[in-house]
């Protein structure tokens, strides 16, 4: 059996029923109405992980600025289905979002990445854009609580 062909791209206006089909990928499943406003608004990025036309990871982020400085990109969501987990497909999803936050004129890719006290750093894989858990990090995983690593991408 060959491997599903893996694409990664940003979702548009057009693929409401691709994210809609996508819904297991989210906290809460999308509405038509709810994709179809979060993507016509500019600020708004989502992107898409799809094996054979089907999702199977997404990232969802959003362009930040303030008092005329150049806009950052904040991701507040990366979910990759679990049978296509340890594929370095978050990283693929991180890189599409870096190569348009850069098309934007952003000045940096910024975000959190939640990991169960199960999860270690080396389930991010190697040359993950992320810190090193922190020694508070560690303490809340030992108490059963989730770590939380943020991560910082700036763009030349």
């Amino acid at each position: 059996m060959t491997s599903p062909e893996l694409v990664i791209r940003r979702a548009s206006r057009a693929d409401v029923d691709l994210v809609l089909s996508a819904g297991d990928l989210f906290s809460s499943p999308p509405t038509a109405e709810w994709t179809q406003d979060f993507l016509d608004r500019g600020s708004n990025l989502l992107v898409l992980a799809l094996a054979d036309q089907t999702p199977v990871g997404m990232l969802v982020a959003v362009e930040t600025s303030h008092l005329g400085a150049s806009p950052d990109l904040f991701v507040y969501g990366i979910q990759v289905r679990e049978d296509f987990r340890g594929q370095r497909l978050a990283h693929r999803l991180v890189d599409k979002a870096v190569e348009v936050a850069e098309e934007s004129g952003c000045s940096k890719v910024w975000g959190s990445v939640h990991r169960s006290e199960e999860q270690s750093e080396n389930d991010l894989g190697v040359g993950a854009p992320i810190s090193p858990h922190s020694a508070s990090d560690a303490g809340a995983a030992e108490a059963g609580h989730t770590r939380v690593t943020t991560f910082v991408i700036p763009i030349p």
